[in-house]
């Protein structure tokens, strides 16, 4: 969405060498029933909201920023986080305008980073309904900064440093943007978020790009630069090349020939006659084409070996037939054995006889007739007959036995003749995968040295191309040699020296309309340390050894706006806007703010010319800007003239009256 929006944002207006001018034009707030609360801003003058405390106005500012792709939360705690559910602002940009609007984090999130952009010519604040979230922080701060013309930039840190090069964009442009009340008379912080970690590397690495100190495209030098290097070191290359051509090259080509012999690629009965026919013979080689090689099937190496497996597995069976059936006849055997000799004990005491068949009327024992039927002789009787019975079954058997194990075993050695067949079938086949790689080989191989031929022969074409290889040469090096003396020229630290005292111009004078202690010496921004620094004739006097806070407010106001006069006059490409948060705190003692209306004749005499004196400078510097800078102060104070009245966005914040509507409370 932020790129259909950026296509319409040059579609409605070109940019050209026109001074952008970002500024507030409104801030508008919605609460969970889609009611609105609009601040209206003056673009290109002072504006003024003041009001006692816990009315919202330190809020505003972390509004806009929040507002302006900053994804931490850090609405004050209480009836403004309650009661809002979108935050936005309207930008002007010249006769541009674009709407952000922001929900606040879900449950105790501490970010968020949704956003809804619209960019028009003329924007009515949209219905709650209408506030879809189309793009987020890290789009919304790329399409900012594209806006304002911050163009590719990047500092590289020195050597021996371990930071990661930085390149400017819309998140820095911010650290010049705000006040807040906690900062504008610190003695020891000057700029925004600079208590926090990593931010002051970043004030000092970013601020030389954003006071012009860094060429705009001194990136796309750079990178020019190093193409050329690369382009040029590739026709050197090319030049050595030509030049083992006319001399080394010769017998380069001659090695190649014998390669392309011993792989067969040039008949070994090629002769070389001269330079000319070398080239030709080499020509010749790039007429071969590898042959093809064995066709290796694959499948029918599986097939086979499937076959086999089936075939072992069957032998296994009948192996397994033949020793059950051995097995069968050796207990049969041993069986017999027993038997006849059972057969052979009772035959030695008559007791066994085919023709003893006297029944059980008979004595087995002595033989004598019995008269009656004795119970036990009957089971010896048929004792005798059942041992008779089974010595003839056993000798019946044996024979059919041995026949059934003969039978197996025959069946057996078919199937290892079969499994006989099948192995030499895939040794076959496993020769014929070997001869198929060693002709893939061998391909490669004449590949490879055709490879070599080609480039050769293709370098050796170029020689005819040498006279106007020299001429890219020598324009080459006549680009890199101007190119390295754009960059030699671009000496940052002496133009940002420059760039800092004519920013101490500005300063010492306005010093002076201030009254600050030591206005008598220069002022300067030290950059370094990121503080303000009067330059006595003895020693310099930083902003933390000045004492009062009202000489520490006032080397943030000059400061400050000395920049925003610089950033103006050079058309940097930065927001026009600054604001200030409550300035006079240091003027209205802590202890009796709360009861204080602002005005200032509950004040003494010396501090009411001081914060008419700040007034009056930050009305006299915005004038002269005008309409380039636009200037919002969130304050306590209520002057009692013209002027200050005009630049009122509201009526002072007092006897109810504060950023959230009392009916949405």
């Amino acid at each position: 969405m932020v790129r259909s929006n950026w296509i319409k944002f040059n579609n409605l207006y070109h940019v050209g060498d026109t001074t952008l001018r970002m500024q507030i034009k409104e801030i508008v707030l919605y609460n969970i029933h889609g009611e609105i609360r609009k601040l209206n801003f003056m673009p290109g003058k002072v504006n003024i909201i003041t009001g006692k405390s816990k009315t919202g106005k330190s809020a505003i500012a972390a509004i806009i920023e929040y507002c302006l792709g900053r994804s931490e939360f850090l609405i004050p705690e209480g009836v403004i986080r309650q009661k809002v559910a979108w935050y936005a602002v309207k930008l002007q940009v010249n006769d541009l305008e674009i709407f952000i609007a922001k929900e606040p984090p879900v449950g105790n999130g501490l970010s968020q980073s949704q956003v809804f952009l619209k960019v028009e010519k003329n924007i009515e604040a949209p219905n709650i309904s209408e506030l879809i979230p189309n793009t987020n922080d890290t789009a919304l701060v790329q399409y900012l900064g594209q806006l304002i013309g911050i163009s590719s930039n990047k500092h590289n840190p020195g050597v021996g440093s371990t930071r990661d090069s930085l390149e400017a964009n819309f998140k820095h442009s911010r650290i010049f943007l705000f006040q807040k009340q906690s900062v504008i008379a610190d003695e020891t912080v000057l700029f925004h978020r600079q208590q926090e970690d990593y931010i002051p590397q970043s004030i000092k690495d970013t601020l030389p790009y954003f006071l012009g100190a860094v060429r705009e495209d001194h990136l796309k030098v750079e990178q020019e630069l190093r193409m050329t290097k690369r382009e040029l070191k590739r026709l050197l290359n090319r030049i050595k090349e030509t030049e083992m051509l006319s001399g080394k090259g010769i017998t380069k080509a001659i090695n190649l020939i014998e390669e392309a012999k011993q792989v067969g690629i040039i008949d070994n009965e090629q002769d070389i006659k001269d330079d000319l026919n070398v080239i030709e013979v080499l020509s010749g080689a790039l007429d071969w084409r590898p042959s093809s090689t064995t066709d290796f099937e694959t499948e029918e190496l599986l097939l086979l070996h499937e076959s086999r497996q089936n075939l072992i597995s069957d032998l296994e069976g009948i192996n397994e037939k033949i020793r059950a059936a051995e097995s069968y006849a050796h207990e049969a055997k041993g069986f017999a054995i027993e038997i006849d000799q059972q057969r052979l004990r009772l035959e030695s005491i008559g007791l066994f006889n085919d023709e003893n068949d006297g029944g059980n009327q008979k004595c087995p024992l002595c033989s004598s007739n019995l008269d009656e039927e004795i119970p036990t002789v009957k089971l010896i009787n048929n004792s005798l007959s059942e041992l008779r019975e089974n010595l003839e079954e056993v000798t019946r058997e044996r024979p059919k036995l041995r026949t059934y194990i003969e039978e197996n075993q025959r069946e057996g050695e078919n199937l290892k003749q079969k499994i006989a067949q099948i192995d030499s079938s895939i040794e076959s086949l496993l020769y014929e995968k070997q001869v198929a790689e060693e002709i893939k080989d061998l391909n490669n191989r004449k590949s490879r040295v055709q490879g070599r031929i080609s480039l050769f022969l293709d370098n050796y074409t170029e020689i005819k191309n040498e006279d106007f290889i020299e001429q890219q040469v020598k324009k080459l090096e006549s680009r890199i040699s101007y190119l390295e003396e754009i960059l030699e020229d671009e000496k940052t630290e002496e133009l940002l020296f420059s760039i800092l005292s004519r920013i101490s111009k500005y300063m010492s004078i306005w010093a002076g309309d201030l009254g600050l202690e030591y206005a008598e010496s220069p002022y300067r921004l030290d950059i370094k340390n990121l503080t303000v620094v009067a330059d006595q004739q003895d020693r310099p006097i930083p902003m933390y050894r000045m004492g009062s806070g009202e000489n520490w407010l006032g080397c943030h106001i000059i400061s400050h706006l000395a920049l925003h006069k610089f950033f103006i006059e050079k058309h940097r490409p930065l927001p026009s806007f600054l604001i200030l948060d409550q300035p006079t705190q240091v003027y209205f003692p802590p202890e009796k703010y709360k009861n204080m209306e602002g005005d200032t004749k509950e004040l003494t005499d010396e501090d009411r010319q001081a914060v008419t004196k700040l007034f009056n400078l930050l009305f006299k510097v915005c004038e002269e800007l005008a309409p380039d800078l636009q200037i919002i102060i969130l304050d306590h104070a209520n002057l009692d003239n013209d002027k200050f009245q005009e630049a009122l966005v509201e009526q002072p914040w007092r006897n109810g009256s504060a950023l959230i509507p009392t009916d949405w409370i």
